[in-house]
């Protein structure tokens, strides 16, 4: 049997951990769904340094090695190295007590040598016994007189210190300035200017040698990219499928602006210029199809194709069987799984010493980006907490520290201890936070096919609330669950009564939804590799530089 290669190009930055991006899950799911097929085989082309975030990924979503293979430049820059170096460093040292432990303890030794010292002068009852327990003393005294060499030098250097003390404080307040400096660039590298110019060059340097062995592989007919951030895609002679989720850096202009300014900027132009540059494309739904590539960047209709979703089940990650009382033992797993996740929070202050497997909460798995609309969710949080009195926690998955108006929300109305954010979950315990929830929430403005919080909610039989939006609608099309799931994206109180009566009819809309999801489980993820084959092979067939259709 003859063997079809097709390529995979990935452009992602360094930082970038695949396991906790929405793309690096679909991508595990697409190539698990590939891997019954043995007429097909994929080649990952991508950054020397996404090659170990790539086998991390595929271990964790258990994605078969057979149906894949990764080819990345052999080194990885040395400037790279060395930050990645120093951000394992201050890991260790956060994990890591032993400096703190080892001051407690030479204090503890200093305190019980003085005290000891002390009671032995006190009680000796001879004159031997008094030298012998005033030896520490001694001992002490001849220390600082073998150190009078450096009290010397150390009282020469305060001297000149304080006669040049205005040229001491202004060098001083300068290596602070570039102490603060350092560590701004250490900890937010993405927003520094020359950090960023620096990246760009190495990310340019970095795109030229994956062409290179892009160029090489010879067989490969058709390259796939998952997203329209990178460019250099186009650079690509053979033919070639970019996917565009959608650009909410477009419809959302002011939102991140206020989050990343130029950096975002810098992003847009470049998911326009790849669009621009594209031949041909597959979006995730209907709506970004006809609103976005083809109304906004006139992209002729017959060079886009749609591919919908297939469902993300989550059960078999938590669900356990050979037992008498499975769903016991499912949930005492997951119990285990949610305590872990909670302890190693952001929410220390509360996390700390957390053991209640019983917690009541909302979840809602989201990173935290402007058309999230996370603001809106927290507002109608507060007012069901403070004004409804219903006592739940909202568990999220984002950094609360990578947007401001999010902590400073929570800081203002004291939420600390009640919003609680599971940042970088691994996938078991993001089914159990799914598993354990009374009900997910999505409240997105913006998607670029129907969110994976349907799907992933109702495999473990936790109903949800969601937004209006076209993208939900395209899928979820019965009128009565419509009724019964959807809200007003922009009117927070409207979100805050769904959750209520959703709390209140908790088994009524399970049951309602628990219909849809049985019939989209006849989509697996096979159909979405098959339908992605069938234009990768039809563009492949396409004479060179042709814009014929995809659709």
């Amino acid at each position: 049997m003859s063997v079809k290669r097709y390529g995979i190009y990935l452009a992602y930055a360094p930082t970038v951990d695949l396991r906790h991006e929405g793309l690096g899950r679909y991508l595990a799911a697409f190539l698990k769904g590939a891997a019954a097929r043995e007429d097909v085989h994929f080649v990952i082309v991508c950054p020397s340094w996404s090659r170990n975030s790539l086998e991390r990924l595929f271990e964790a979503e258990h994605v078969p090695l057979r149906c894949v293979d990764i080819v990345a430049p052999d080194m990885v820059p040395a400037a790279l190295n060395l930050y990645q170096g120093w951000l394992d460093y201050r890991k260790r040292k956060r994990k890591s007590s032993r400096l703190g432990d080892l001051a407690n303890r030479l204090r503890n030794f200093k305190t019980r040598v003085v005290e000891n010292t002390l009671r032995g002068i006190a009680t000796a009852e001879s004159v031997g016994a008094l030298i012998l327990r005033m030896l520490p003393i001694f001992l002490l005294i001849l220390a600082f007189l073998a150190l009078m060499p450096l009290w010397l030098a150390l009282g020469i250097f305060v001297g000149a210190g304080f006669l040049g003390r205005r040229v001491f404080w202004r060098i001083v307040k300068r290596l602070g300035k570039l102490h603060q400096r350092l560590q701004a660039l250490i900890a937010k590298p993405k927003d520094d200017g020359v950090a960023l110019r620096m990246y760009r060059v190495m990310e340019h340097h970095e795109g030229q040698r994956m062409l290179a062995l892009i160029n090489n592989l010879q067989d490969i007919r058709a390259w796939y990219c998952p997203t329209a951030f990178w460019p250099a895609f186009n650079g690509i002679k053979v033919p070639r499928l970019m996917c565009v989720p959608d650009v909410v850096l477009a419809d959302f202009p002011v939102g991140f602006a206020g989050v990343g300014g130029d950096r975002f900027l810098e992003t847009f132009q470049f998911v326009e210029s790849a669009i621009r540059g594209g031949q041909h494309f597959v979006t995730y739904s209907n709506s970004v199809k006809w609103d976005t590539l083809v109304d906004r960047y006139a992209v002729s209709p017959g060079c886009v194709a749609v591919v919908h979703h297939a469902p993300n089940d989550l059960s078999h990650w938590v669900n356990i069987k050979g037992l008498p009382d499975h769903e016991a033992a499912s949930r005492n797993y997951c119990q285990g799984l949610l305590i872990n996740a909670i302890q190693r929070s952001f929410n220390q202050g509360y996390a700390k010493g957390f053991q209640n497997g019983e917690l009541k909460f909302f979840f809602y798995a989201s990173q935290l980006r402007p058309n999230k609309n996370v603001l809106t969710l927290l507002r109608a949080y507060e007012y069901l907490l403070r004004k409804r009195f219903v006592g739940h926690k909202l568990i999220m998955t984002g950094n609360p520290y990578g947007w401001a108006p999010v902590q400073k929300f929570i800081e203002e109305h004291h939420l600390e201890n009640d919003v609680l954010f599971l940042h970088g979950l691994k996938v078991q315990e993001l089914a159990a936070c799914y598993k354990l929830a009374d009900l997910a929430v999505n409240p997105s403005l913006s998607e670029g096919g129907c969110p994976f919080t349907f799907t992933e909610a109702l495999s473990v039989d936790t109903p949800v609330v969601m937004a209006r939006i076209p993208v939900t609608e395209e899928v979820l099309t019965d009128p009565e669950l419509q009724d019964m799931t959807f809200f007003d994206p922009y009117d927070w109180l409207s979100l805050a009564d769904r959750i209520e009566w959703a709390l209140a009819h908790r088994d009524d809309l399970l049951s309602i939804q628990r219909r849809t999801y049985a019939e989209l489980l006849r989509r697996t993820w096979a159909d979405v590799v098959d339908e992605h084959l069938v234009v990768l092979e039809r563009i492949a067939q396409l004479p060179e530089q042709s814009a014929g259709s995809v659709a």
